[in-house]
């Protein structure tokens, strides 16, 4: 089994959840980046869901209960950031197959 490690750039990583998003949460044509309140983008709690099940299986990343906060939850760039602070402390993850 190879491993890697979570990506820890928060940079990086809110470019990953900005493009996750735009294909998955934002309605097209939105203006949308990283700095946007997600109550001006319309993401609501049912995509908050789906934005933390991205960051578990594709970034390797679980944000626990203790972390969902509101500033750390209130565009993509807070998200990111904790993302980043998560992964720097975390064990790596496995790859996926296929």
């Amino acid at each position: 089994m190879n491993t890697t490690f979570p990506e820890t750039d928060p940079k990086k990583i809110a470019d990953r959840l900005c493009d996750f998003a735009r294909s998955r949460l934002v309605t097209n044509g939105r203006p949308f980046n990283e700095n946007t309140p997600f109550y001006e983008a319309n993401i609501d709690s049912f995509a908050l869901l789906e934005l933390l099940t991205f960051c578990e299986q594709s970034l390797g990343v679980r944000v626990p209960d203790s972390h969902l906060t509101s500033a750390n939850f209130t565009s993509m760039s807070t998200v990111a950031k904790c993302v980043a602070e998560l992964a720097s402390n975390n064990q790596p993850a496995a790859n996926k197959i296929g």
